[in-house]
């Protein structure tokens, strides 16, 4: 899959993000600057995150981004698959 358009990526981010943080209640928006952890993600759902962003939303994080620091908040989740997009 081709990476998507930066209209459509945080929406679709959001999408594949939400399943995967257990402690963010439904119906309350995702604060892209929250840290991932605090609302539920943890190292197992951080791989199928990856393996999701992946095929959906067709962002290829290489080896050297997949860092703590990377997964630490949707932002700079956002931030890196704009980045390599460019």
């Amino acid at each position: 899959m081709s990476p998507l358009p930066p209209s459509e990526l945080k929406a679709k981010l959001e999408e594949i993000l939400r399943p995967r943080l257990r402690l963010l209640p439904a119906g309350v928006p995702l604060d892209f600057n929250e840290k991932l952890a605090k609302l539920g993600l943890d190292s197992m759902a951080a791989i199928d995150l990856l393996m999701d962003l992946e095929t959906e939303a067709g962002a290829q994080i290489p080896d050297e981004l997949l860092t703590a620091d990377t997964f630490a908040t949707a932002q700079n989740l956002l931030d890196t698959i704009e980045k390599l997009a460019a």
